[in-house]
């Protein structure tokens, strides 16, 4: 699972500090930024003051810089990945799935019911062997590993 972190950096004659808010969304992450960026711009009244070369004001899409003088205020954007072990139990009574349960995160889950009756059904073998390519299709992608 992806989470986007906003950092906020302060370093000005009236605060020292680092901020870091997590997002489950870039475009979430990037609307948080560019607020505080406006916000600070408007608190710092940035553009009713004269600037040096050094100075600096600008908001792209994966940072965001305030400089004047001494004083900066930077906010930027990181994406990581974040870990989270899952298990799950298939509850299967008479010979169908009851229930799965999850722990650690949400999980989905689709069934692939392979069986095949005796006698089967007029087009039950290739409805069986469709959903056999999908299974295979779907743990054949990036990411799924056999658990037991």
């Amino acid at each position: 699972m992806k989470i986007f972190l906003l950092i906020h950096g302060q370093d000005t004659d009236s605060a020292c500090d680092t901020k870091v808010k997590p997002f489950a969304g870039q475009q979430a992450a990037w609307d948080a930024m560019r607020k505080e960026w406006n916000e600070a711009v408007t608190a710092w009244g940035y553009a009713s003051k004269e600037h040096g070369d050094e100075d600096e004001c600008e908001c792209r899409q994966d940072a965001a810089v305030i400089r004047a003088g001494g004083d900066v205020e930077h906010w930027r954007i990181e994406e990581q990945e974040l870990a989270v072990p899952v298990s799950v139990a298939v509850e299967v009574s008479g010979g169908l799935v009851r229930a799965v349960y999850a722990k650690g995160g949400d999980v989905g889950a689709d069934v692939f019911d392979l069986d095949v009756h005796d006698f089967p059904d007029e087009g039950e073998q290739e409805e069986t062997e469709s959903r056999e390519k999908q299974l295979e299709k779907l743990i054949g992608a990036p990411g799924w590993k056999q658990v037991w």
